[in-house]
């Protein structure tokens, strides 16, 4: 199997993966920074895993909620010759990163879309001094800048979460964060100090 036959099994069965230009920034920057320790949070079926741990040779600890996915992400990443450099914590990742310990060079949020700026605290106490946060859907189908007045809309309170992390993390003094608008939106951070 490889990563086209992998994306088109996914997107066959409605499962989200990143879209080509926010895989190719991602390759790009894991390439770029070579990472020793990775932290994922979003695994789905391992797609984005993959792609890192194939630009580098970190190890990779992932976080997943569901455990279907988890499982089927398991199966991938033995089928790419990964598994032994990667860690699947299934469980919700709201509970399991306050949790985490140690450090991290890397770290990959694209997990619950309205959590983001939960997690943020917590992710910005295990990144070490000049690792790299990337952030995927920041933008959350273009709502984030546009917020509807619409009160009823369903993607209001996930849009205006994702809009508090933005701002956020685009004027934290603690990174240095540059918002791509590919895909979804994506930023990539880097923590200073």
């Amino acid at each position: 199997m490889d990563l086209q036959q992998l994306e088109k099994f996914a997107r066959e069965r409605y499962i989200p993966v990143m879209l080509d230009d926010t895989k190719e920034l991602l390759y790009a920057t894991v390439k770029q920074k070579q990472p020793s320790r990775i932290l994922e949070i979003g695994t789905a079926i391992g797609y984005s895993g993959i792609v890192m741990l194939s630009a580098s040779k970190a190890t990779l600890n992932t976080i997943e909620m569901d455990e279907g996915s988890a499982s089927l992400a398991r199966k991938n990443f033995a089928e790419f010759g990964l598994l032994n450099r990667v860690n699947i914590f299934v469980g919700d990742a709201r509970e399991i990163v306050p949790k985490l310990t140690g450090s991290y060079d890397f770290i990959f949020l694209d997990g619950p879309k309205g959590q983001y700026e939960v997690f943020f605290p917590y992710l910005t106490d295990l990144l070490e001094i000049g690792g790299t946060l990337v952030c995927d859907n920041v933008l959350y189908k273009g709502l984030v800048e546009h917020v509807p007045d619409n009160k009823r809309h369903k993607h209001i309170t996930v849009a205006r979460n994702m809009r508090a992390f933005l701002d956020d993390i685009t004027t934290n003094e603690r990174y240095s964060t540059t918002l791509h608008r590919i895909g979804d939106g994506v930023t990539i951070s880097t923590k200073l100090f």
